[in-house]
């Protein structure tokens, strides 16, 4: 080098750095711009001991976001998983095929579905076999209370247990219709089997029990209403006396015949079969829909936490990168326009690689190639880098997508 180039001072003027670098670099010999001498060495050491000092700062912020990163990954694996053993088990194709099974049975019933059943019936059956559980509670409890006291001051315990027969006949009327109803279905199967074969015998089996339990209710109604007529105008108290027990029986048959016959007519075991495919394929539609929207909020959190964390290590590797940039640019590449020393062209820009390991990805690459400069001390950028990677949503989301298609494919017809 032209001795006309030594004693430059800094363009600054006062003793910095950069005076200290051109004495250093004119004081040994001349070489390739990818070596370094002491001097530049010491400024790239105490640029990477600021690095950790600044990391270090940091460290606090970069321990919040790797736990909310974690904890969002296990939330989102927990929900995968749970959708997963849903399609194992096959809840949709199961209940799918069910529900197939009903629709093809009946396929043929035309108008007289073997599923129908008439909606006030269905509505009105158990208020009906409730209310006439009531009076029969009640009119028995009279009953009992009118056998077995012989004075009127009632004890609660004497009324709790007069109570006690009309309750158990009340569930005897309940039982019975539940008992005879799956036998008065099956007679009823039995006789439209013989609706194509003996039409006539047919008619007059299905018509055998209607008929009767309507003469008995238009009897009822008859007989009550000429007691009624009679009595019109007299006194009731007295009125009351001359209605004979044999009227009386009447009624509370036919009112118990009719909670037993609502009971029996809404029993449809197709219907109820019908009913029950339905109700099956809809829970676990509705189950999957939950589970479906479970995965998409615990993905969307995770990838929120993940978006987080990855932006707080991207910020913290661009300081990095930008303390060593200002170090080549502020004193070493500045010192050798001066010295010449290390040529007139800098070192070769070093061009990231696709093919980095993605754990050291954090650890930032040299800015110039073949330069051998100390790596930064990055402590807990590190551990942060190797979260992100590893925790990286993109594998969840692929999971949840393959999953929701082969659960999706359950509900096509089988």
């Amino acid at each position: 080098m032209s001795l006309n180039h030594r004693g430059i001072p800094c363009h600054h003027g006062c003793g910095c750095d950069i005076r200290d670098l051109v004495k250093s670099a004119e004081s040994g010999p001349e070489r390739a711009p990818e070596h370094l001498d002491n001097g530049e060495m010491r400024m790239l050491l105490r640029a990477a001991r600021e690095v950790a000092e600044l990391v270090g700062s940091n460290r606090e912020q970069l321990a919040v976001a790797r736990a909310r990163t974690i904890d969002a990954h296990a939330r989102a694996e927990e929900a995968i998983q749970a959708l997963a053993r849903f399609e194992v088990a096959a809840s949709l194709r199961r209940s799918r095929a069910a529900h197939q099974a009903v629709e093809a049975r009946h396929a043929d019933d035309g108008a007289h579905d073997r599923r129908r059943r008439e909606m006030w019936i269905r509505m009105l059956r158990w208020p009906v076999i409730v209310a006439m559980a009531v009076f029969d509670a009640w009119y028995f409890m009279q009953v009992f209370q009118y056998l077995t006291v012989s004075n009127d001051d009632i004890s609660l315990i004497e009324q709790t247990v007069s109570v006690l027969p009309g309750v158990v006949l009340a569930l005897a009327l309940m039982l019975s219709g539940h008992a005879v109803a799956a036998p008065l279905h099956r007679i009823r199967e039995q006789v439209r089997a013989l609706r194509e074969r003996r039409p006539a015998l047919s008619l007059l089996a299905s018509l055998s029990l209607p008929v009767l339990y309507l003469i008995a209710v238009l009897f009822t109604v008859t007989v009550w209403a000429v007691l009624r007529a009679r009595d019109t105008g007299d006194d009731m108290a007295t009125a009351s006396g001359r209605y004979a027990p044999g009227y009386v029986a009447v009624l509370m048959l036919v009112l118990a015949i009719t909670a037993v016959a609502m009971k029996v007519v809404a029993h449809n075991p197709y219907a109820d079969s019908a009913a029950e495919a339905r109700r099956a394929l809809l829970r676990a539609k509705l189950t999957y829909g939950w589970l479906v929207r479970r995965c998409g909020t615990a993905l969307r959190d995770h990838e929120r936490a993940w978006s987080d964390l990855c932006a707080l290590r991207d910020e913290l590797a661009s300081h990095v990168r930008l303390e060593s940039m200002r170090v080549w640019e502020a004193a070493i590449l500045t010192a050798r326009m001066y010295h010449g020393q290390a040529g007139n062209r800098p070192p070769v820009p070093a061009v990231p690689s696709d093919e980095a390991d993605p754990q050291t990805v954090a650890r930032v690459a040299p800015l110039f190639t073949g330069v051998a400069e100390p790596p930064p001390e990055l402590g807990p950028l590190v551990e942060a880098n190797r979260v992100a990677v590893t925790c990286a949503p993109a594998d969840l989301r692929a999971r949840r997508d393959e999953l929701i298609s082969r659960i999706n494919s359950q509900l096509a017809p089988a």
